[in-house]
């Protein structure tokens, strides 16, 4: 009804509500969000922990994330690289990734 895409919204969200800065919040967040307000399709807490746990168990040097949506496991994935580690995220709808890239720098990840 407002115009503005539901992925823009959720990022307005993040913005109001989110600690800049802060990889966890801004996921959990996310999540209040997509519990609370509208659904968008992300990873969520359950799955999350064991993304995170396979990243800790294995600690690659690179990763790459085909379908970046909002951003939201890209966050998931950069938080639990170790240091020196790279993600390649790539996303093929441009208003998504405009979203997901915002969300990124939002979460404390600028390159």
């Amino acid at each position: 009804l407002t115009g503005v895409p539901r992925e823009q919204r959720a990022f307005q969200y993040l913005l109001a509500h989110a600690i800049p800065g802060d990889p966890r919040h801004v996921l959990q967040t996310f999540d209040q969000w997509c519990y609370g307000c509208e659904h968008l399709s992300c990873v969520g807490p359950l799955k999350g922990r064991i993304v995170e746990r396979l990243l800790y168990e294995r600690a690659p040097l690179r990763v790459l994330e085909l379908g970046a949506y909002c951003g939201y496991g890209t966050v998931l994935l950069a938080q639990g690289l170790p240091p020196g580690a790279r993600l390649y995220a790539v996303e093929g709808d441009p208003r998504h990734a405009a979203v997901a890239e915002k969300v990124i720098r939002l979460a404390g990840f600028d390159e």
